[in-house]
């Protein structure tokens, strides 16, 4: 049952939670994960030549896009039915491949990375290890291993800041290459974001066409990527003013929450269960007719991605990437939502599957 009224919950003071970064090595704050990406690339490769980097087989385009700009030539790896590394085939392609880099990803907090790290370091020491960890922005202090040379997350897509992304790393980043942010890009972000916060109370029409065609834009202008850009004051800000403790604990309880209403229902990732302490910002669901179930979810307000589209050379090598990404909806369960929202949104997602 709905609650209205009575006492107002606590104003919450921020935490700091982005500071603690640094108790983890040197930080370097940028506008967004696929340029934090190429300053590492960069980084890795200042004589421009052709070295191999490992990406998992199931990644998004503006992970593999950073490393190409920057002259690297891309092999991917198998990973399992849990979205773990195949650490057979990681062993193989490691001796075959003989890469100066190995990108990692804990997908939805579920997925370990630890195993395959100590493969890396084990077969080739001298290799770097990047961990994205976009899922689990708000765990650091759970998944942080030593091993990693590199951390990289976006925030911009875990809060409602206008940019920002990090780079955690063991020794210093090279800033030479890093721009001052964009003004005018900053300013348009702040104000679409404000308009869609208006939105949400007033549920005007012509509001909602003022701020998506110009969100839109701006996702465009990160997708060309033209430069590294450093995180803008307003980002900062904002960052400085969040509690990450609430949010985790908010994701952390929707998870839950969902997990329990969804068992036995719905498919999902082998292995979910154990995503809690990573506390991700939605739940992949697996369904046979995705692209329909996409669109009716959408005509009744949940908006839930496809997370992500694969090519051809990533099918032929790993079937389990392959299904991702024909039957994987994304349903979001952040902080954004609480206990009622969880019940609504599992409502409908039961009565369009």
């Amino acid at each position: 049952m709905r609650e209205f009224g009575s006492e107002h919950p606590a104003v919450l003071l921020p935490d700091g939670y982005f500071d603690t970064f640094k108790r983890y090595g040197s930080c370097t704050w940028l506008r967004s994960g696929r340029e934090a990406l190429h300053l590492v690339a960069l980084n890795l490769n200042p004589g421009k030549q052709k070295p191999v980097v490992l990406m998992p087989a199931y990644c998004c385009h503006s992970m593999v896009d950073p490393f190409e700009k920057a002259g690297w030539e891309v092999v991917y790896y198998r990973l399992n039915e849990d979205l773990t590394a195949d650490a057979d085939y990681l062993v193989q392609v490691l001796a075959t491949a003989n890469p100066k880099a190995v990108l990692t990803m804990n997908y939805y907090g579920a997925a370990s990375t630890k195993e395959a790290t100590r493969c890396i370091k084990s077969e080739m020491p001298a290799c770097k290890v990047i961990e994205d960890f976009s899922h689990c922005t708000f765990a650091l202090t759970d998944i942080f291993n030593p091993q990693v040379d590199y951390y990289v997350t976006s925030i911009r897509k875990s809060v409602g800041v206008c940019d920002g992304s990090v780079i955690i790393s063991r020794g210093a980043i090279d800033e030479s290459y890093i721009e001052e942010g964009d003004t005018e890009f900053v300013n348009s972000r702040r104000d679409c974001q404000r308009l869609k916060a208006e939105y949400a109370y007033s549920q005007c029409g012509e509001q909602k066409k003022a701020f998506y065609p110009e969100l839109c834009r701006q996702e465009a202008v990160l997708d060309a990527f033209e430069g590294v850009h450093r995180i803008s004051g307003t980002a900062q800000k904002m960052l400085g003013m969040l509690n990450g403790g609430m949010i985790r604990y908010a994701r952390q309880q929707n998870m839950k929450h969902i997990l329990d209403l969804l068992r036995g229902k719905v498919e999902s990732v082998p292995g979910i269960e154990k995503c809690l302490a990573g506390a991700p910002f939605s739940l992949p669901i697996l369904v046979k007719n995705r692209d329909e179930v996409q669109q009716k979810l959408a005509k009744r307000g949940v908006y839930a991605p496809v997370l992500w589209p694969v090519c051809d050379e990533v099918r032929a090598i790993c079937p389990v990437s392959a299904r991702m990404a024909d039957e994987m909806l994304s349903i979001p369960i952040d902080q954004r939502y609480n206990y009622d929202d969880i019940e609504e949104i599992t409502k409908i997602v039961l009565e369009t599957i």
